[in-house]
């Protein structure tokens, strides 16, 4: 067995021309994919369908940028990464179960820079041509700035900074991924669904019911979108 193999649970011959990276996966994610399962490696689980691979990353800046570094090495030119994100204040159009995109995001990962509050943070970016094709055919997607965060607790600590460099949204994978994107001349695009709003309803509370049904119709159209763009 290969170390790819080892490590993603699948042979590398077998990754298509897109993935799709999820650090969590939610109840019902594969059947909506039409995935039956996913085969476990050492550090990532892997599973194909017709049009491309998806990839269960974990939780993490390094998991998913080591992902996208190793499936460029496999010949993958096109990635997506789905998952949540947390909103940092109220917005008119943007709530709990909406769709987002990042158009830029901070590398504020290290916890160790935020903790110190060493400020001086570098912006990544999605392939802005892939980015524009799936907003223009997914106009429900609304573009946002993001910040990938290496720290929970920081986040609630750091609304100051986010509010000066008008950061809308903070995830833990983005800038990560976005910087192995470029640096492999991949084409890479990320879509968020809101799960929490950092000052009003935090990952840590229990959601009422609407919020519950708008993020589970949320990730199902999610997903619906990123099937209907890949083909």
């Amino acid at each position: 067995m290969t170390k790819f193999e080892t490590l993603f649970g699948i042979k590398e011959s077998k990754i298509k021309n897109t993935c799709v990276l999820m650090p969590i996966l939610p109840k019902s994610v594969l059947s909506l994919f039409g995935i039956k399962g996913l085969s476990r490696g050492k550090i990532y689980s892997s599973g194909n369908v017709e049009n491309f691979t998806l990839i269960n990353t974990g939780i993490g800046a390094s998991f998913a940028g080591d992902a996208a570094l190793y499936l460029a090495n496999a010949g993958c030119r096109n990635i997506i990464l789905f998952g949540s994100c947390g909103l940092v204040k109220s917005s008119g159009n943007i709530v709990v179960g909406s769709l987002v995109a990042p158009i830029e995001c901070y590398a504020m990962e290290s916890f160790t820079n935020m903790l110190l509050r060493n400020n001086d943070f570098k912006t990544f970016y999605p392939d802005k041509a892939l980015v524009e094709s799936f907003l223009n055919n997914n106009k429900d997607v609304q573009k946002v700035s993001c910040a990938t965060l290496g720290s929970l607790k920081l986040e609630e600590e750091n609304m100051d900074l986010f509010a000066e460099k008008n950061i809308q949204v903070v995830d833990m994978e983005c800038s990560s991924f976005f910087a192995a994107g470029t640096h492999k001349h991949l084409k890479t695009i990320a879509l968020f669904y809101v799960s929490d709003i950092i000052s009003e309803k935090p990952f840590y509370t229990e959601f009422s019911p609407d919020d519950k049904s708008r993020l589970l119709s949320s990730i199902a159209s999610g997903v619906k979108s990123i099937c209907k763009f890949v083909k």
